[in-house]
């Protein structure tokens, strides 16, 4: 009770020195409309400003708005808001941060958007068009451009219109912050290993949807300001491969042909690396997504096109590489080589080349606890109905090694790897 009593008289001395600030002015009020003016003139110097005698005034919880609108000479066609803004953080009602802020970008973007519309969108073909949707804002902001891709053909369609749009509004605005999110929706499977969602990721940029959405899984990238274009788009194309290298499967617009030609080129990318300048390989580095996922990734000729990207890593330092497989590219590996496979990616069986029964599955995993007291997952396979632990698995990608690849299918896949100098 006694706390209680403490409590109520706390809440009650709060609320009466609130009142008083507010009384007695404590809070900031408004900016005027000189001072307005003068950031303004600021901002905008060397040009006519006509600021309006009226304004507006919304008053909130947590925000007070007063609003005014001004022209400018240069720009004719259109009509800008400029607020006094007072907002409280974090607390509400103890409004303390006082701001000015005009909409001249967000007004510009939208008009030069809607004439874009009207002319130079109109003269791309129609897979580039469809992509464009207009911008949305607040009143005072503009909101990102989401650009949905349904095929990795419209990675580079939707940079060469970004591209053109932004050519366009640099006639009137020559640093715009405009932001456009690329936005793909896996159309394939996605196989997890354990059922903790960040195992999901088999590619950095892979995010689970929302419930409701149009798939479970998609993949995203940010362009803005003066963000290299050609490199975004590159790393986002990059991701949408080698995702479906490993879920060996295909979609959106992914197949054995354009796989093909981006393990090829990707090749003579990484071949570029020892003889580029500074600049060159921090750019080659970015867009091949090396400085993320380290120099791990590499690929295998198994005899068949397209080469399959893999990944390779020390299982302990300064040991030989092993090579890995996801549970998908394995189940695909066994059919080239021409086992009898039963079962989808996430969960098959196979029989080895001495007739031993292996079977792998997603679901195959012991939860525990580790030294931390957080969940702690140890994968298995049967072999021949028995278990078999799979000691220090740290990924997705690093699951089916070399040795056990060999036992079942008979084939080193270490003697397939593709060099850089190797003739494509």
């Amino acid at each position: 009770m006694k706390i209680r009593k403490i409590l109520r008289k706390c809440f009650l001395w709060a609320v009466a020195v609130l009142g008083i600030c507010l009384l007695s002015g404590c809070f900031p009020g408004f900016n005027s409309r000189d001072e307005v003016m003068a950031y303004l003139k600021k901002k905008y110097p060397d040009r006519q400003i006509v600021l309006s005698q009226k304004y507006k005034t919304r008053r909130g919880l947590m925000e007070d708005w007063r609003i005014w609108s001004f022209t400018l000479s240069g720009n004719p066609k259109d009509t800008f808001q400029v607020a006094s803004h007072i907002k409280s953080y974090p607390v509400p009602m103890l409004k303390t941060e006082r701001s000015i802020f005009d909409n001249f970008e967000k007004v510009v973007v939208l008009r030069r958007s809607r004439e874009f519309e009207q002319g130079p969108l109109r003269t791309l073909d129609a897979p580039t068009r469809r992509l464009w949707h207009s911008f949305s804002s607040s009143e005072f902001w503009l909101k990102p451009l989401y650009i949905d891709l349904e095929t990795v053909d419209d990675v580079w369609r939707a940079k060469h219109l970004i591209d053109l749009f932004e050519q366009f509004l640099s006639e009137e605005i020559v640093e715009s912050d405009t932001r456009y999110f690329l936005r793909m929706y896996i159309q394939g499977p996605c196989y997890a290993l354990t059922p903790t969602s960040d195992s999901i990721n088999f590619v950095s940029g892979l995010t689970i949807a929302k419930p409701g959405e149009k798939r479970p899984y998609y993949i995203q990238f940010q362009i803005y300001n003066q963000i290299n274009r050609q490199v975004v788009c590159q790393q986002f194309y990059n991701e949408v491969m080698s995702y479906y290298q490993l879920m060996a499967a295909q979609g959106n617009g992914v197949n054995a042909i354009n796989m093909q030609a981006w393990a090829e080129d990707y090749l003579q990318q990484v071949a570029r690396l020892p003889s580029a300048t500074p600049r060159e390989r921090d750019t080659l580095e970015t867009s091949l997504g090396i400085k993320d996922k380290g120099d791990g990734f590499l690929f295998i000729d198994t005899g068949q096109k397209p080469y399959m990207f893999v990944y390779s890593s020390e299982r302990k330092e300064g040991s030989e590489k092993t090579i890995f497989f996801t549970y998908p590219q394995l189940r695909s590996f066994c059919q080239q080589s021409g086992l009898q496979v039963k079962g989808a990616g996430n969960h098959f069986s196979v029989t080895s080349i001495d007739g031993h029964r292996y079977e792998f599955s997603t679901t195959f995993y012991i939860k525990g606890k580790d030294e931390f007291d957080f969940d702690d997952y140890t994968c298995y396979y049967l072999r021949d109905g028995q278990k078999v632990v799979m000691e220090d698995i740290w990924s997705p990608q690093e699951c089916i090694d070399d040795a056990l690849i060999r036992r079942i299918t008979g084939r080193d896949v270490k003697s397939m790897v593709v060099h850089t100098a190797d003739k494509q």
